[in-house]
C-alpha cells in the first residue's frame, strides 16, 4: 500500500464507510454512545463526588500515614512538571482504556454488525478462546503502561528537547493506540494475534497514525483550550474530554472496521513473528516496565524524603546585606559581585528535623535572574531556626537594577531539590 493509498484510506474511505450503515447495525452506534455515556458520567460523577474519600483510600492503601501530607505536593509537581499536551494526552488515552474495558462487548457488537451489513468478504468469523482474549488484553494494557510511564519519565526533565520529546511521543502514542483500538477487534474476530497485528499496522505507520490523528484531533483542539481555564481540577477536564471524546469514539467504530477489512488480506499473507523477536519484545516491555515502576517509586519516596522543607519557615535578614565598598562602581555595573551577600533565616517549626541536601538557589527581580547560588546541606534541628549565609558569585548580574528606591522589593527567590538525578523539586521560599 503506497503513500497516497494510505492517505485516501484513513482520511476518504474511513470516514465514507458511515455511509454503509444498514437497518441491523444502524441502532448501535446509539447503543454504543449511550452505553459509553452511562459509563463516563458514572465515572466522572462517582470520582467528583468522592474524589477526598478516594484519594484518602489510596494513601492508606498505598503508603503510610507519614507519608500522607506529601500527596497534594506530589500531585502539584506532577501536574506542572508535564507539558499540558502530554497531559491532555494521556487523559484521551485514558478514555480508550476506560471504554475499551467496560465497553468491549458493545464494540464487538457494534463492528460485527456493521461488517456484515458493509459485506466486506472477510471470510467465516474464527473467535478465540475467552481466557486466550483477556490475556492478550492484560498484555495490551502492560505494553500501554509501559510507554506512558516513559513519555512521563521523559517529560520530568526540565530541559527543552525532553519537554518536546515527551510530547513528540505522546501524540504517536495516542494516534496510534487510537488506531489499534478501533482497527484490532475485527482482525482479532478473524483470529489475528496481536502480535502480528502489531506487526502488520506497523508495517503502515502513516495508515495508522493519520487515521488516529482524524478521529483524535477535535478533542485535541479542546484541550487546548480547557487547560487554559484556570478553575477547573484535574479531575474535571478529564471528565469534560472523556464526555466529548466519547463521540468520536462512537465514530470510529465502523471506519476501523472498514480499515481492518481492507488489511485482512495482507496480515493473513503475513508471517507472524518469531519466537526469538517475540522473547526479545517481552523482555524489553518488561524490563521498562519494571524500571518505570522504580522510577516513580523513587520520585514518591524522593519527595516524602524532603517533605518537612515545605513545612519550613523562610525569611530574609536585610539588616545583614553587605559589599564591598572598594567595589561600589563595579556594583551599578553588575559586574564582580563576589562581595555582595545576606543572609537567609529557615525556622523549623515541625517536630522533626529538617536535613537539607546539596540544591541551587535561584534570586530573581522582576523575572529577571539575578544570581544562581550552590548551597551546601546542612540540618536544622526541630523547632529550631538556621542561618544561611547567601554570597553572589562573579556571575551574578544586577546591572538590570536601575531604580535603587525599590532594591528591597520584587524579589522572587527559589530553592531548587533534586528529587532525582536532572529532575528538579522547585520550591519558592521568597516571593
Amino acid at each position: 500500500m503506497t503513500i497516497y493509498q494510505q492517505l485516501k484510506e484513513s482520511f476518504y474511505y474511513a470516514p465514507l464507510s458511515l455511509m454503509k450503515l444498514r437497518k441491523s447495525s444502524a441502532k448501535w452506534p446509539g447503543i454504543y454512545f449511550i452505553s459509553g455515556l452511562v459509563v463516563f458520567s458514572l465515572s466522572i460523577w462517582l470520582t467528583l463526588a468522592n474524589q477526598e474519600a478516594l484519594k484518602q483510600l489510596l494513601l492508606d492503601y498505598f503508603f503510610p500515614e507519614s507519608w500522607h501530607s506529601v500527596s497534594e505536593t506530589l500531585a502539584e509537581f506532577f501536574f506542572e512538571s508535564q507539558a499540558k499536551s502530554v497531559l491532555s494526552n494521556m487523559i484521551l488515552s485514558g478514555s480508550l482504556v476506560l471504554a475499551s474495558i467496560f465497553l468491549f462487548p458493545v464494540k464487538e457488537k457494534y463492528s460485527a454488525e456493521f461488517e456484515k451489513d458493509a459485506n466486506f468478504k472477510n471470510g467465516v468469523v474464527h473467535e478465540f478462546p475467552l481466557v486466550y482474549q483477556a490475556w492478550e488484553e492484560v498484555k495490551l494494557f502492560l505494553l500501554y503502561l509501559t510507554a506512558q510511564m516513559v513519555i512521563l519519565w521523559i517529560g520530568y526533565y526540565p530541559y527543552q528537547w525532553t519537554n518536546w520529546l515527551s510530547i513528540s511521543l505522546s501524540y504517536l502514542f495516542l494516534f496510534s493506540t487510537f488506531g489499534l483500538d478501533f482497527i484490532s477487534p475485527t482482525l482479532q474476530r478473524h483470529r489475528i494475534q496481536y502480535s502480528l497485528i502489531l506487526k502488520g499496522l506497523f508495517r503502515k505507520p502513516l495508515l495508522i497514525l493519520t487515521f488516529g490523528f482524524l478521529f483524535s484531533l477535535p478533542v485535541i483542539l479542546l484541550s487546548f483550550y480547557i487547560f487554559t481555564i484556570e478553575e477547573l481540577s484535574l479531575i474535571e477536564i478529564s471528565g469534560i474530554l472523556f464526555l466529548s471524546n466519547l463521540l468520536f469514539l462512537t465514530l470510529a467504530i465502523p471506519a476501523g472496521t472498514r480499515i481492518a477489512s481492507t488489511l485482512l488480506p495482507d496480515i493473513r499473507k503475513t508471517a507472524s513473528p518469531t519466537r526469538k523477536t517475540m522473547t526479545y519484545s517481552y523482555s524489553m516491555m518488561f524490563m521498562l516496565l519494571i524500571a518505570g515502576l522504580l522510577f516513580h517509586g523513587k520520585l514518591i519516596s524522593s519527595m516524602h524524603h524532603k517533605s518537612q522543607i515545605l513545612k519550613a519557615e523562610y525569611s530574609i535578614d536585610w539588616s545583614s546585606i553587605d559589599f564591598n565598598s572598594t567595589s561600589l562602581s563595579q556594583f551599578f555595573n553588575g559586574e564582580a559581585l563576589s562581595q555582595l551577600s545576606f543572609e537567609m533565616i529557615i525556622n523549623n517549626p515541625t517536630e522533626f528535623d529538617i536535613v537539607i541536601e546539596k540544591s541551587k538557589i535561584f534570586v530573581d527581580k522582576k523575572e529577571i535572574v539575578i544570581a544562581t547560588i550552590d548551597l551546601s546541606g546542612f540540618t536544622i534541628p526541630a523547632g529550631e531556626s538556621h542561618r544561611v549565609k547567601l554570597q553572589l558569585d562573579s556571575q551574578s548580574d544586577l546591572s538590570s537594577i536601575t531604580d535603587y528606591k525599590t532594591i528591597f522589593e520584587d524579589w522572587h527567590i527559589d530553592m531548587h531539590l533534586e528529587l532525582f538525578p536532572g529532575i528538579p523539586f522547585i520550591l519558592n521560599i521568597i516571593d
